[in-house]
């Protein structure tokens, strides 16, 4: 035998440490993730074509070693497309998130060659197989073996690539809201604010179609992932940069998901009192209307861990039970009392203009921050404007005709307060006939929207990187909602409960606001789905932080709360801007504030951000050509 014989043949590829060197040089001169792939495209061809070769050596050692005949030559493994360093088996979903944290960090997921072991620097990730999904804060580390692993993958979302729900179903998700007795209360505290009949229809309208919009729109975010609401805003901050938005977002869904809850203890505690209402002073717990609250809350539990088609369900008999209760007792009032047109003396169009912003901050910006998460399960190619129409017509159209309707049934409340006026309708006194009906439809509506909260409310930990299971933070959510609620409520009573929501939904309006802003002119610049593994990834496309997006989110809270009033001794500290203005009415009644907050978000993107989008989504659509190839290349077989 040749003395070259006794050698190993000399490996063609790099090694590990010269590859990753030659990684970082082609996307420092700018090739980029693209360019990367093709030097791992044609590496990963290099050595199998080494192992052939190596493997043929070892075979000509052992056959010399025990004295048979030496093959002089063994020709190489041939390079085709059959030929594939890897033999991935894992399912279709496993597949694409692998490639896809491939794609978007691109770690050596060669095999090292086999002549000798490989010991790579801590910060050059091993080829040993395809790097395993990993925490968003850690990076690939090295394994210093030679022999192959089989890849652990993480599925941390879903592809959706079966799923089958109809764009239709974005109008049964928020009907149990629109289609309730809720717009028939905004009619009635409209009436009671002392607004002509014209003043109080347009600021019911404003605010509930712009709400619509918002949700909307949130909705055709929710079909291109299915990832939560607060999750997919990373796209706009960054996915360490969301953080900021996202804890103030997390506090302010549990406060909805608390004022759920002492809504139907109100209620419950109003059925069961002697007297017509709960009155402003301190009132004592009733342990009955504590036990129904239990039962409530604990029905709403399990229906939010059931999730699917029975909260779907849910949805559609809470929601057309609804509207149809809210008819008969319009038809009911009509037919005693005629239209109520009978219009105050002059009224106040700016008084309107705050009234418009409460019901955006009460309809719309309650419910923002989950718009997405009841969209997650359509597939990806649904039209975004079917979805959309889908969701503006249940939270827009539905909720203004019940509105206008309760407007038109329900007289000037200028003697009658609201709390007062809202008990009598929501407890079928004024109808008693009617006060079944009225019960149940009420309980429905409570059981499904406090549902539908807690379960948002338990999907938005995710996006502050809490790993917390849904089934667990559920009920601790409402066992300290139903606490809060029955000490709240007999601390503060009917009155004083109604006068602090107003205070605090509207201090919670601005932060969220700011980022609804934000996340709607982001959503409508983009034209394709998001890719979900750089929404949990800090190196991925969506970067660690958008310094743009955040400090222009933090000024218009700024801002926003600069130029908001309050009456609650909590928050007098707030409209400290408005001090500039010579016209202190127009900022202590409009609520203005909060528009300014919204319009500043809104406008960010499109000024600043349209550049980034779309080189975001080039890069998307180039990786997702390259994947299709790179299946080839890793034997990946759909």
């Amino acid at each position: 035998m040749d003395s070259e014989h006794l050698l190993p043949p000399t490996p063609r590829a790099l090694s590990d440490v010269e590859l990753q060197e030659v990684l970082d040089r082609a996307k420092a001169e700018g090739g980029g993730i693209l360019a990367a792939m093709q030097i791992l495209e044609a590496q990963a061809q290099l050595r199998e074509t080494d192992k052939s070769e190596l493997r043929a050596w070892e075979t000509q050692q052992s056959l010399a070693d025990n004295g048979l005949p030496v093959v002089e030559e063994v020709p190489a493994l041939q390079e085709n497309e059959d030929s594939a360093p890897f033999n991935f088996t894992g399912s279709e979903e496993e597949e694409a998130t692998a490639i896809d944290e491939v794609l978007v960090h691109p770690a050596v997921i060669l095999a090292p060659m086999e002549s000798e072991p490989v010991v790579s620097e801590p910060a050059a990730p091993s080829a040993s197989s395809i790097a395993p999904l990993v925490d968003p804060f850690v990076e690939p580390r090295a394994t210093p073996h030679a022999v192959a692993v089989q890849p652990q993958i993480e599925i941390l979302v879903q592809t959706k690539r079966g799923a089958k729900d109809p764009s239709s179903s974005q109008f049964w998700v928020w009907l149990p809201i629109s289609g309730s007795l809720l717009p028939f209360g905004l009619a009635l505290w409209l009436r009671s604010l002392g607004l002509t009949f014209a003043q109080s229809l347009v600021a019911a309208l404003l605010g509930i179609f712009v709400s619509a919009g918002v949700v909307a729109v949130g909705a055709i975010a929710g079909k291109r992932s299915s990832l939560p609401t607060l999750v997919l805003s990373r796209a706009a901050f960054g996915v360490l940069g969301n953080l900021g938005p996202a804890a103030l977002l997390i506090a302010s869904r549990l406060f909805w998901a608390l004022v759920l809850v002492i809504l139907g203890y109100l209620l419950i505690a109003q059925n069961l009192a002697t007297s017509s209402h709960l009155t402003a002073q301190a009132e004592p717990v009733s342990w009955l209307a504590v036990a129904i609250l239990c039962a409530i809350v604990a029905g709403a539990v399990v229906l939010s861990s059931f999730g699917g088609l029975k909260l779907v369900w849910a949805q559609r008999v809470s929601g057309v039970l609804g509207i149809a209760t809210a008819v008969t007792i319009a038809g009911m009032k009509l037919g005693a009392s005629g239209l109520a047109l009978d219009d105050n003396q002059g009224g106040s169009w700016l008084r309107a203009l705050g009234a418009a912003v409460v019901i955006f901050a009460l309809f719309g910006l309650a419910w923002s921050s989950a718009s997405s998460d009841y969209a997650s399960g359509l597939p990806v190619n649904t039209r975004g404007w079917k979805v959309a129409s889908w969701a503006f017509l249940s939270m827009g159209l539905v909720p203004a005709l019940l509105a206008t309707l309760g407007l038109l049934a329900f007289g000037n409340l200028n003697d009658v307060d609201f709390a007062a006026s809202f008990d009598a309708m929501a407890t079928g006194q004024e109808f008693s006939a009617l006060n079944l009906i009225v019960q149940l439809s009420l309980l429905l509506t409570l059981v499904t929207t406090i549902a539908m909260s807690l379960r948002s409310s338990s999907m938005s930990f995710e996006s502050v990187h809490l790993k917390v299971k849904v089934s667990l933070t559920t009920p601790v959510i409402a066992a300290v909602a139903v606490a809060l609620a029955v000490l709240g409520l007999s601390r503060l009573g009917a009155i004083g409960f109604w006068f602090n929501l107003h205070g605090y939904a509207l201090f919670l309006a601005v932060p969220v606001a700011a980022w609804s802003g934000v996340f709607v002119s982001d959503v409508l610049i983009r034209r394709i789905a998001y890719h979900e593994v750089s929404l949990s990834r800090s190196y991925g496309f969506y970067k660690a932080a958008n310094l743009t997006n955040l400090l222009g989110w933090a000024l218009a809270v700024f801002v926003g709360w600069g130029l908001l009033r309050s009456n609650l001794i909590e928050f007098q500290w707030l409209g400290y801007l408005s001090g500039l203005s010579s016209n202190q009415e127009f900022w202590s009644q409009s609520n203005f504030g909060v528009v300014i907050a919204f319009a500043i978000g809104l406008l960010l993107p499109v000024a600043i951000g349209i550049p980034r989008i779309k080189n975001q989504e080039a890069e998307v659509l180039a990786i997702e050509a390259r994947r299709n190839d790179l299946k080839d290349v890793l034997g990946l077989v759909d």
